[in-house]
């Protein structure tokens, strides 16, 4: 007789689902990309979603360049949003902005559109930055006269000693920062400074916000034998529609600017000095900085605000995470592990994540992919590509004369070179890479031989802080999802504790898991279990009586029995109790077996 193991068959299903999710926390990235790719081309359609948002429109490009027929689409919708000044606002109705004029400009050039134009017109935006102070340095082994023209004015001597310091003064110099520095006169920043010196020296640029003590010091140094010269002059400039200079759009203008071959080393002091403005730091300035810079401060400073497995600067949580993402594209890190991890947790069931602008930005961050005709025109290749040699690196670490415009690289953060970038080990930085049981006491950067390299020092895991030790994690500080524990100090950061979540505890679940497995065996055994149970039920009912305690016999006068009226002989008392009590049991047992053979049918 056929069985019904439907509920059987689904429980055991049920648990066995629960113990292979409880049991491995991977997540599979391919699938959630493609996941994801799928309900970005459904949400486009076959009109690039028919926006009217420049925002949208270019990060759907970036992230679709791969199918020719909604690339089509969405260049020939960002195309149309173009104004006839070669510029683009943020909707179809807004005027031209930098921010929004950029990313089309990235992403037409992602697509292998001309936008030579465009970038014509950012360079009309740009404006010398102020607020900054500048000063011009001059170092030598040994003590040294030095002459500085401005221009085309007379020379002035000025003197170096050998304790570093520097006397003499101009109009447009004056010994500065205890007379290690020459001040640059704001009225002099646009002049050129030609300086030679008696002795071999080096000359170069520093600058510094005028309430703050720390220098940045130029990228480039120059020097020179004695008798010879150097040449220095202040580049420093922003991106502005207005008179005042704009920070997000120079950001981005920037970027624009790297990733279609422009030298843009006169932007960064501006972009970085103002990087801790507490007005600045909504846009992740560090993600920009350090895909432009390649540079540890900005590294350290970008994966310190990753807030546990998310970046969260603007209020837009998946537009600061996929920011972050394309900074860290080329890198193995545990930070981007737990990110994707989080982004494979959190993903919609449609595949999507918030908006087509956050899904298509999150796309293109996790998994740039190449455009079916390259960037600039057909007949451009691969970077990358053996066949050619050339390498993809950040735009800080390939000189201009060495970037190639007619190749392609994948993130918007790197150029194509044709030499490769500064391969500095872990060693040539002064850092050390701490053994298996040991941890660096700041966070780690990345080197060309290591992921991990620590500039710090590196203790033995037992040597945890008083936070760590009591289960707790070190942060640069808490996220919403945690509080600070105060009480307990951190080699360094802010303690934080997670905080409770209201969800299922591990105890639960394995007391879940025991449930369903005892629930799953009650079905197997039900009909052994039934039979148990009604034996021993039937075992406690049928046990004899207690015999009742003895009183002591009281002699009673004999008295003869009336003799009965009827003849018939009566039935031994004992012998019907016995047959009445059996008759009852069989009855019992032959109900239940019956109730057993329906069930089981």
């Amino acid at each position: 007789m056929k069985k019904k193991r439907g509920p059987l068959v689904i429980l055991i299903f049920l648990s066995a689902l629960l113990l292979v999710t409880l049991a491995s926390a991977e997540f599979d990235e391919k699938a959630i990309v493609d996941k994801g790719y799928s309900c970005l081309k459904e949400k486009l359609g076959d009109n690039c979603a028919d926006t009217s948002n420049t925002h949208q429109a270019a990060f759907s490009l970036l992230a679709m360049s791969h199918e020719s027929s909604i690339k089509s689409e969405c260049r020939d919708s960002l195309e149309d949003k173009e104004k006839s000044e070669n510029c683009w606002g943020e909707t179809t109705s807004s005027s031209c902005d930098l921010k929004s004029t950029s990313l089309a400009i990235l992403a037409l050039n992602h697509a292998g559109a001309n936008v030579d134009d465009n970038i014509d017109w950012l360079l009309t935006k740009k404006k010398q930055s102020a607020g900054l102070i500048w000063f011009l340095e001059i170092d030598a082994n040994n003590a040294t006269q030095c002459k500085i023209q401005v221009n085309d004015a007379e020379e002035k001597t000025f003197s170096v000693g050998e304790n570093k310091k520097i006397s003499g003064s101009s109009s447009c110099l004056t010994p500065s920062e205890q007379d290690y520095f020459l001040r640059i006169a704001d009225s002099c920043l646009t002049k050129n400074f030609t300086i030679s010196c008696d002795k071999n020296f080096i000359t170069t640029l520093l600058y510094k916000k005028p309430s703050e003590i720390t220098y940045h010091v130029s990228s480039i140094t120059h020097s020179a034998p004695a008798g010879d010269s150097t040449k220095e002059k202040v580049e420093s400039y922003c991106f502005g529609i207005s008179s005042e200079c704009n920070y997000e759009g120079s950001l981005w203008a920037a970027l624009a600017l790297a990733k279609t071959g422009e030298d843009i080393s006169a932007y960064l002091p501006y972009i970085t000095a103002m990087s801790d403005e507490l007005i600045n730091k909504k846009y992740l300035p560090s993600a920009f900085l350090y895909m432009l810079t390649n540079d540890d401060d900005f590294y350290l400073e970008l994966v310190g605000k990753q807030k546990q497995s998310y970046w969260d600067e603007s209020g837009k949580k998946f537009y600061d995470t996929a920011l972050a993402l394309l900074s860290l594209q080329n890198l193995a890190l545990e930070q981007v592990d737990v990110t994707k991890q989080y982004l494979s947790d959190v993903q919609e069931n449609n595949g999507c994540w918030g908006t087509i602008s956050e899904t298509a930005f999150l796309l293109y961050a996790l998994n740039p992919t190449t455009s079916s005709s390259g960037s600039g025109g057909t007949s451009d290749s691969q970077c990358q590509d053996p066949s050619y040699g050339y390498f993809c690196v950040s735009p800080s670490q390939c000189s201009i004369s060495d970037k190639l415009d007619n190749f392609y690289c994948p993130s918007l953060g790197d150029v194509c070179c044709k030499t490769s970038s500064n391969e500095i080990t872990c060693s040539e930085k002064q850092g050390i890479i701490c053994s298996a049981n040991q941890q660096c006491t700041e966070t780690e950067v990345t080197a060309f031989d290591t992921n991990n390299c620590c500039l710090a020092s590196c203790i033995t895991t037992s040597d945890k802080s008083e936070c760590e030790q009591f289960g707790y994690s070190c942060e640069t500080e808490c996220s919403s999802n945690q509080e600070e524990k105060p009480t307990y100090s951190c080699f360094s950061g802010v303690c934080c504790k997670d905080k409770d979540s209201g969800g299922l505890s591990l105890m639960w679940i394995i007391i879940l898991i025991i449930l369903i497995i005892l629930v799953i065996l009650a079905i197997i055994y039900r009909n052994r279990i039934k039979l148990w149970w009604f034996k021993r039920k039937n075992l406690i009912t049928s046990k004899p009586p207690t015999a009742p305690s003895r009183r002591p016999m009281v002699q009673m006068p004999f008295r003869p029995a009336p003799f009965p009226q009827s003849q018939r002989r009566p039935m031994p008392r004992n012998q019907s109790r016995t047959q009445s009590k059996n008759t009852g049991m069989e009855k019992d047992f032959d109900e239940t077996m019956r109730k057993l053979r329906e069930m089981s049918k």
